[in-house]
């Protein structure tokens, strides 16, 4: 794992900057403490920061072929690179370290911009070919990194961050609003867009080459979802224990120390199932937990129960997170604004499981693969209430859910039933789309100043999900979502929350179910193994059954997050108030500050939970503050 970075002049006579891009790396030093490097070659620079996982006294980077002609930064791991290594030295390619970055630049020599299509893993690489004068750059599949960039002037910059860009003279800070719309809709910037105008990022499953002075980028990867070949379940439970165990083996090679973050959930338990099966000893165990009145969002007892029923080295971690002061620094982590408030809990129980081990696997994933969120259940249902008459809809069911009241304990069940009756009513793609909104279309309307109004470009937010839900070829909802959920929600937001909250801890994060082999196979599932009736995950839960203790399995999801709805009500009140005042909303002029003031008020009296609405303002205000201060 690390952090990579360069330069790229079109034109040949101009030097790249050994200095800038010393600045870019040193801005990115938790990536990688223990190492860092460069290469230049007149117009071209590239450098990386290294977390030493894999063979740890020869990987040094950057990493070259036989003839030093091939040059590659990399950050991420190869889990097949064994297997690919093998191959490449029965074609006579000589290695001389043993790590996976080394089999890149033989593959490149092999296979030019497709080696992509060979790996199995996790990665941003950037390789440059002396002898082509090619800068080519590549991201992972499903997106687990990421990588940015920006050109102007004839210069091309890159970086494992934003900050690293932000360093160089090839961009600005200026805002992007339609950047900041997509922000607002879904809580996270959609890539390609970044919320300063001049910066992009490069989506997962795509390569980017400059040569001969033009940019060009190519998406290698996708999914499919045949029509459902049959329903042969115990065939199917079979071949998915196989697969996942096999995915999970594989992110079990490391040089140091390696545990798994464990909920308690079905997801990190099946995790740290199939770790206990292969491990020669006690797999490492971690877990967070609140008291007070965040205890309805304490899962300890069931990680408690998982830990013992595999016989664990389990540590509990009790937090009391000081949000007014982590706030700053979970911005300055992203960069950018990013409002998954699930970011604190990660922040903390990365912060104390780096002092035990350097590598963690995670659950991340399960529900987009195998159909875990209620809203699943939720779209299907919705054909149903469709179909109820238009005056028992609109004038019974969805006045008396409005009227529910929230609940003291920060318990989402009525949030959802109201979101449920507030959108089912549409169709399909609609209903959707306003189940993964924060500010949905009609909220957005409200909140923006006219002015604010006039700089945004609202169609490009419906775009971005449009373009993965309306795919065609995929035959039924459930698999609609999971596709659209995996393109959007789980690379813009879990997996770059993954990637942030683990680095700046200098630890890295691995995912058995983002494995792109296993997304292949559960994309091959019919949608009825995966949901059955109400019953989310049903295939997951076959599969380890008997394996897991029935009460992991059948409990209700509950999500890795903190009880911002009861702090906003109480302790963190003040402070809201203070970010979100009438004066400073008037300064910026983006937003009306009546409407947000209702947010507030009627977030604080219980009428409805606004809470992911509120941190997304705050989230957006403390960013403005550290890059565009007025």
């Amino acid at each position: 794992m690390c952090g990579i970075a360069g330069i790229h002049h079109t034109n040949v006579e101009r030097t790249a900057d050994a200095g800038e891009l010393t600045r870019m790396l040193d801005v990115i030093v938790h990536r990688g403490p223990d190492d860092q490097g460069q290469y230049t070659d007149g117009s071209v620079a590239i450098g990386m920061r290294r977390l030493s996982i894999i063979d740890l006294s020869t990987g040094h980077q950057p990493i070259h072929n036989e003839d030093k002609t091939v040059w590659v930064v990399f950050n991420g791991e190869i889990y097949n690179y064994r297997a690919v290594r093998a191959e490449l030295e029965a074609r006579g390619h000589r290695f001389y370290t043993q790590s996976d970055t080394e089999t890149l630049v033989h593959l490149y020599e092999e296979h030019g911009e497709r080696l992509v299509e060979h790996l199995n893993g996790m990665y941003c690489f950037a390789l440059w070919d002396a002898v082509r004068r090619r800068l080519l750059l590549g991201r992972d599949r499903v997106g687990e990194k990421q990588l940015y960039y920006a050109r102007r002037n004839g210069k091309f910059v890159f970086g494992s961050e934003i900050k690293c860009v932000l360093q160089t003279d090839a961009a600005g800070r200026d805002l992007d609003a339609t950047a900041l719309d997509g922000y607002l809709n879904y809580l996270y910037v959609p890539a390609p867009r970044t919320i300063f105008s001049d910066i992009r990022e490069l989506p997962p499953a795509h390569t980017l080459i400059v040569e001969n002075g033009e940019v060009r980028i190519r998406r290698y990867w996708d999914l499919d979802f045949p029509p459902a070949a049959g329903d042969d379940a115990r065939g199917t439970v079979d071949a998915f224990r196989t697969q996942f165990r096999r995915s999970v083996r594989s992110r079990l090679v490391a040089d140091v120390p390696l545990g798994a973050l464990l909920s308690g959930g079905i997801d990190s338990s099946a995790v740290v199932a199939e770790m206990a099966a292969a491990a020669s000893g006690p797999v490492k165990t971690f877990c967070i937990g609140y008291g007070g009145e965040g205890s309805y969002y304490d899962e300890r007892r069931y990680a408690r129960m998982v830990a013992d029923r595999f016989g664990t080295e389990h540590h509990e971690f009790v937090v009391q997170p000081d949000v007014v002061q982590l706030i700053p620094e979970l911005v300055r982590c992203f960069d950018q604004p990013f409002a998954d408030s699930s970011a604190i809990a990660n922040y903390y129980v990365f912060r104390e499981t780096r002092s035990h081990v350097k590598v963690v696997l995670s659950g991340l994933g399960g529900d987009e693969v195998a159909a875990g969120y209620e809203r699943y259940v939720g779209l299907l249902l919705t054909r149903y209430y469709r179909a109820l008459p238009g005056w028992l809809r609109r004038g019974l069911i969805e006045r008396a859910v409005a009227a529910l009241p929230d609940s003291r304990s920060g318990n989402r069940t009525t949030e959802r039933i109201k979101r449920f009756a507030r959108t089912a009513g549409a169709e399909p793609a609609v209903a959707y789309r306003s189940m993964i909104s924060s500010f949905d279309d009609p909220w957005r309307e409200r909140l923006y100043t006219p002015a604010m109004r006039a700089r945004v470009d609202r169609s490009a937010s419906q775009m971005f999900f449009d373009q993965y839900f309306g795919r065609e070829g995929i035959p039924d909802l459930l698999n609609r979502a999971l596709y659209a959920d995996t393109m959007t929600y789980l690379s813009g937001d879990l997996l770059t929350l993954t990637d942030r909250m683990s680095m700046v801890h200098s630890i890295e994060a691995r995912a058995p179910f983002v494995d792109h082999e296993l997304v292949e196979f559960m994309a091959r599932v019919p949608a009825s193994l995966k949901l059955r009736g109400r019953t989310k995950k049903h295939l997951l839960k076959q599969a380890f059954r008997g394996t897991l203790p029935d009460e992991i399995l059948f409990r209700r999801k509950q999500g890795f997050t903190v009880p911002l709805t009861v702090w906003f009500r109480n302790e963190l009140n003040p402070m809201l108030r203070s970010l979100l005042s009438r004066a400073r909303l008037e300064r910026l002029g983006w937003f009306d500050p009546s409407v947000v003031e209702r947010l507030i008020d009627e977030h604080t009296s219980l009428r409805e939970n606004h809470h992911s609405r509120i941190w997304a303002l705050l989230m957006l205000m403390v960013w403005q503050e550290q890059y565009q201060p007025t």
